[in-house]
């Protein structure tokens, strides 16, 4: 093997959901393709290729066969894009990789534990310390880019522009009573975000699958009925999401209800929470499944 799909081409092979959201212009309408050779000689440029050199030892299974190409895995990409993107990207980008529907693992490209195998196995290589810091806020299991977002928003420390409200998981699986599933027609639903301790449910209620008089009526149930399981639901909207100061007061009533204060110190947190709002779509939201069933 000479050379193999590498960056940003990589990421093309990989079906990342909403690829576009998650890397933005770097992805879209690139007239050049990105190749990674293994000898200075082999570092030949010509039109419509990007070569990259990369003479550090990869560890087994870095690079593999897809669609009959030769292409970084999800995990060597990554690293390989810790150089390319700021760390809130990058983390979005991990979230994604890491993303499958609702009680699908296997549906994931890859997860948390096997990217931090990999870096684990890549000490010296370039942008292996942003990736090292990028992994430790990644969870498995978004259903979408704007729960992914959410998360982003609600769980990054101050010194990242979030608002420090860490230990959600997503797609929490909950299962109803006999008498709840017959009224909800289903055995089991899955909460978007889930503190486990506090017993505490965010969801979050896109314009697609939430604007509807049925579909608020049926969102107005199954809060009811997890209440009665004894899970707390807290509704958070597309609105409340993309505006500053509406966002700033959920992630406060949210910490009121897991019993904690949030105050600000981080010098850079609003030159944080910039760059991690850059991230959210422009224009129209992203359409979504609905995760809720």
């Amino acid at each position: 093997m000479k050379e193999y799909f590498s960056y940003f081409s990589a990421a093309a092979f990989w079906n990342i959901p909403y690829v576009e959201a998650v890397l933005g212009s770097e992805i879209a309408g690139t007239d050049s393709v990105d190749f990674t050779v293994f000898e200075p000689a082999a570092r030949s440029q010509k039109k419509g290729r990007r070569i990259h050199l990369c003479q550090i030892a990869l560890p087994a299974g870095a690079v593999g066969s897809r669609n009959g190409k030769m292409v970084a895995s999800p995990e060597l990409m990554f690293l390989q894009l810790a150089c390319k993107l700021n760390i809130h990207r990058l983390i979005l980008l991990g979230l994604q990789l890491c993303s499958h529907p609702p009680g699908c693992p296997s549906g994931a490209i890859t997860t948390k534990q096997k990217l931090k195998t990999f870096l684990a196995k890549t000490s010296g290589h370039r942008g292996h310390l942003k990736a090292l810091r990028a992994v430790k806020y990644i969870e498995d299991g978004s259903a979408s880019v704007m729960e992914s977002m959410a998360y982003m928003m609600l769980t990054l420390p101050h010194a990242l522009g979030g608002y420090g409200l860490d230990g959600a998981v997503f797609n929490h699986e909950i299962k109803l009573k006999d008498e709840a599933g017959k009224r909800l027609g289903q055995k089991r639903c899955f909460a978007d975000l889930y503190y486990r301790p506090a017993k505490l449910a965010v969801e979050y209620e896109s314009f697609a699958f939430h604007n509807s008089p049925s579909e608020q009526g049926k969102d107005v149930m199954r809060s009811a009925i997890l209440g009665r399981q004894g899970v707390e639901v807290m509704r958070l909207s597309t609105i409340q999401l993309y505006d500053k100061d509406a966002c700033m007061d959920f992630a406060f009533n949210l910490a009121s209800r897991l019993g904690k204060r949030i105050q600000i110190r981080a010098k850079k947190f609003d030159e944080m929470h910039v760059l991690l709002r850059a991230l959210l779509p422009v224009g129209n939201p992203v359409a979504e499944p609905d995760g809720g069933q």
